[in-house]
């Protein structure tokens, strides 16, 4: 960033004169003062492993304001990369408007610090149907990354859902490099909580560039959930940070903390939806807002339909399959217990909320949440799930939740007076509720240990009956009464990620055709894994190459089990895209497996606005109009087919120009060592595009590549020109790293240049459909014959390469001889000997430093190329 005049510098020096006053002016406002553990933490971020603070105390500015600090002040102590890790969609929406505002507050403060970079600390969002990925092109960024624990530890995993694959190691190297973890609401996390540890673990073994520190957060945090093997020996000496004895005594935290909230056992009939509907309908106070938490999203529609009909909302918008149970209840639950006689004026506002709906009708939410109840009006009621358990800013006067385990139950209780605005507030609790499908063992005289099972689901049933054994002797929720409460909840993860595991998923080569391989199992676990559905209007056909990839607002998240069963029926086909093919492949025929995006035709039904996913609806499904981009197929190359000509010289040097500010930028000394190879391998990235089949391509031609070398002079990098290549498969960037073997280049500088598209890494071998020599002597792989050759080559700042003739002998298995080891010899001794980040690391700068300089190109041939 630029030099600051004394203007500046006298505004900058009072912004981070202290923590307070950064706070103040950046986060709380003018008269507005950070409580004493947000200073603690801003002081310390880089030594506290785990945040315990009770819900409501700001930990989302925590963890931000001071992060921000620690980058103005020492910002060797904390990555610049924050990755703010959730278990729930709807908790990424709400922390990043937090995170806007306070980067938007910096920038009105402190313009001069966005000078150079208007993007410096910009928050992005990634989640299902939603991800934003312009920060991969900027390893030299401070970033601010919001997603959900799906998205995140993915990609993490090198197996990134909802993108391209051949991105993967991009942000398998950038999340796991110069980066500060925040995993919040960890109680939700499920197996991904210890894949989280075992992350951290394994980031120490292998070794990162720059700081890569960890911190876990919750209102229940037990230190005991991360004591799973590798990270087993750093367990006992994390640094905790809670509340003080001043934060409990500053005025508004004691209001949240002894905030009134009365607690009883709700009426048996409320284990079923018709009676609970009954009960709301009796409980619930005009002008206040009532909020209903259930534990199934079938339960939450169920309980949604019921209480409309309880208030005489009769209009069912749906068409639901004839003849199922649910139609049937329906109809004789209106007749029996709707009240026709009460005045629309009297009706409050019902609302159902649950994980099973489109990010376009997720963005209503938001208004929901921030528009206060009329207390004039008949007041609102919300039937929700899980997804406002944690983290959402909302609050009730009247709170029903079913019973759930000890920790959901204490983040659920904080949703009602949360900060202390009623004089008297009430919380019922729901003895292990039914659903349709489970309301018949209500009949049983006694139950067995798989019919507890069904009732707790999605829980154990003793984790219900410790929460039980808990609450029914309390009486009161506050948050002060709750922290008295002496519980250790047991976590036990059923998938526990292994160092072989990480080293295996690193190679990406197996299988480009599909989704090879499930890391489920690591991200989530258990049952809870979702494939992204959107829905287009397909007429019954197989959508044709050209649909693009759907838009984040048409994306909605569905259980990989349930898309299944759905697809049973008659005429209903699921289409996902193959990366190979360039097309859509029938879903049916093959395995859906979490992490999908799947195409459904609107005909199918499954969806409704008001309802959400429900593989019931048999309506036609209502398309949203969205502009969306084209999906990437294995034979695309996107940063060579562009709106401009530019010669292969003058690309060359300055992407090589592109990667030494990146480096200069970054200043991690670790990175000294490699900074010669990532230079080199930058400047030879392309050498392979002087190939006479990609420059044919490149300068207009069809067909095979004419002999005569002088019509392709110059030799181009980039051209308007965008048709597919001549070889089916061919892939310039294992030319480039062929020459480079043959010319004696390091092992790092040829596998940089090989792998930046991420489609040649650490193995070559052909593919089944690419076009073959007419010799069966001649090896061939990616579209490269043996005894192709590559022209003298000017790759810019006077380098010039000699031509030469490759040769493919290095993809055959084990090594040629002592002096010469294959080609996936070398990846692996080179993998083991930088590790697995690093190397991934590498990878990502060398992939930014060619879209930098693709984007922003100095030398442009502006006439058309013949």
């Amino acid at each position: 960033h630029r030099s600051m005049n004394s203007n500046d510098n006298d505004q900058y020096s009072d912004l981070l004169s202290e923590y307070a006053v950064f706070f103040r002016k950046i986060l709380g406002g003018k008269v507005a003062s950070p409580f004493d553990y947000q200073v603690r933490l801003a002081e310390s971020l880089d030594k506290v492993s785990l945040l315990n603070v009770p819900t409501g105390a700001g930990k989302t500015k925590a963890i931000i304001g001071a992060w921000l600090w620690q980058r103005l002040t020492k910002p060797e102590n904390s990555g610049r990369r924050l990755i703010y890790c959730l278990p729930m969609r709807t908790l990424v929406e709400q922390t990043a408007d937090v995170a806007f505002e306070v980067i938007s507050s910096l920038k009105s403060e402190a313009p001069f610090l966005f000078e150079n970079d208007p993007d410096r600390f910009r928050p992005y969002t990634l989640m299902g149907g939603k991800v934003e990925d312009e920060w991969e092109h900027h390893p030299e960024r401070e970033a601010i990354l919001i997603g959900t624990q799906d998205m995140l530890l993915s990609r993490a995993l090198n197996r990134g859902y909802g993108m391209s694959r051949f991105k993967w190691p991009i942000h398998f190297g950038l999340l796991n490099n110069d980066c500060l973890w925040v995993y919040d609401e960890v109680q939700l996390m499920s197996d991904g909580l210890a894949t989280s540890a075992q992350m951290d673990a394994y980031r120490r073994r292998f070794g990162t560039f720059g700081k890569c520190h960890s911190i876990w957060m919750s209102a229940t945090l037990d230190r005991g959930w991360l004591n799973h093997f590798d990270f087993s020996p750093y367990v006992e000496n994390l640094s905790q940070l809670e509340l003080s004895s001043v934060d409990e005594a500053s005025e508004v935290l004691n209001k949240r903390l002894t905030a009134h909230k009365d607690l009883s056992p709700a009426p048996p009939q409320c284990r079923h939806p018709k009676g609970l509907a009954s009960f709301v309908k009796s409980a619930h106070q005009p002008g206040t807002q009532t909020l209903i938490v259930v534990n199934t999203v079938q339960r939450a529609r169920e309980v949604y339909d019921q209480i409309s009909l309880v208030y005489g909302v009769t209009d069912q918008p749906i068409q639901l399959k004839k003849g199922t149970k649910q139609n049937k209840d329906l109809k004789n639950t209106s007749a029996e217990i709707s009240d026709p006689d009460i005045p629309v004026q009297a009706i409050p506002e019902i609302d159902l909320i649950h994980s099973r709906f489109r990010v376009a009708e997720r963005e209503r939410w938001k208004v929901l949440f921030n528009n206060q109840v009329d207390d004039r009006g008949p007041g609102r009621i919300i039937i929700a799930t899980q997804v406002i358990e944690a983290g959402v800013d909302i609050s009730s006067r009247l709170l029903i939740t079913d019973i759930a385990p000890f920790s959901s139950l204490v983040q659920r209780f904080g949703r009602c007076n949360r900060n202390g605005e009623h004089d008297l507030a009430t919380i019922f609790w729901v003895d292990r509720p039914f659903t349709e499908k489970t309301s018949k063992l209500d009949e049983k005289t006694s139950l067995e240990e798989e019919d507890w099972a069904k009732i707790a689901a999605p829980y154990d049933a003793i984790q219900l009956t410790d929460a039980i054994s808990i609450i029914a002797s309390l009486e009161s929720a506050s948050l002060k009464r709750l922290s008295t409460v002496i519980h250790r909840s047991e976590y036990q993860p059923e998938h526990l990620l292994r160092s072989r595991d990480l080293i295996d998923l690193f190679d990406t080569t197996p299988d480009l055709s599909g989704y090879d391989v499930d890391i489920s199992r690591f991200v989530r676990g258990g049952d809870d894994n979702d494939v992204s559905v959107a829905w287009r209007t397909l007429n019954k056909e197989k959508p044709s190459s050209s649909i693009t990839t759907p838009d984040r607002r048409e994306i909605c998240s569905v259980p990989v089990y349930e898309l299944k069963d759905f697809l049973k029926g008659s005429g209903r086909y699921a289409w996902v895209w193959d990366a190979l093919e360039g097309n859509w492949r029938d879903g049916n025929r093959e395995p859906i497996v979490p992490g999908m995006t799947v195409l459904l035709d609107a005909d199918c039904g499954g969806y409704d606005r008001q309802r959400g996913w429900d593989s019931k609806i048999s309506n036609v499904v209502e398309v949203l109009e969205v502009s969306s981009s084209k999906n990437e197929s294995y034979d695309d190359d996107p940063l060579s087919w562009v709106k401009y000509n530019q010669t292969l010289s003058a690309h060359s040097f300055e992407a090589r120009q592109a990667a030494a500010r990146i480096l200069g930028t970054i200043e991690i000394s670790d990175l000294d060592e490699f900074h010669n190879a990532i230079l080199e391998a930058t400047q030879h990235h392309d050498w392979g595009k002087a190939h006479p089949i990609f420059q044919a391509t490149l300068h207009g031609l069809s067909g095979e590549a004419p002999p005569n070398q002088a019509l392709f002079s110059p030799h181009l990098a980039k051209s308007k020109s965008g048709q597919h290549h001549s070889r089916r498969r061919f892939r310039h960037e294992l030319a480039s790293a062929l020459a480079l073997l043959q010319t004696g280049a390091e092992d790092l500088v040829i596998y940089l240049a090989a792998c930046h598209h991420g489609k040649v890494r650490l193995s070559i071998r052909a593919l089944p459909d690419e076009t073959r020599p007419d010799s069966q002597l001649l090896r061939f792989a990616r579209g490269i014959w043996d005894l192709d050759t590559i022209p003298e080559t000017d790759l810019g700042g006077d380098l010039i390469k000699s031509g030469l003739v490759l040769n493919l002998e290095p993809m055959m298995m084990g090594s040629i001889d002592d002096s010469a080891p294959s080609w996936l010899e070398r990846m692996i001794r080179l993998r083991n000997r930088v590790g697995v980040f690093r190397l991934a690391y590498l990878e990502s700068l060398i992939r930014a430093a060619d879209v930098q300089s693709s984007r922003n190109p100095l030398s442009i041939l502006e006439e058309q190329v013949n």
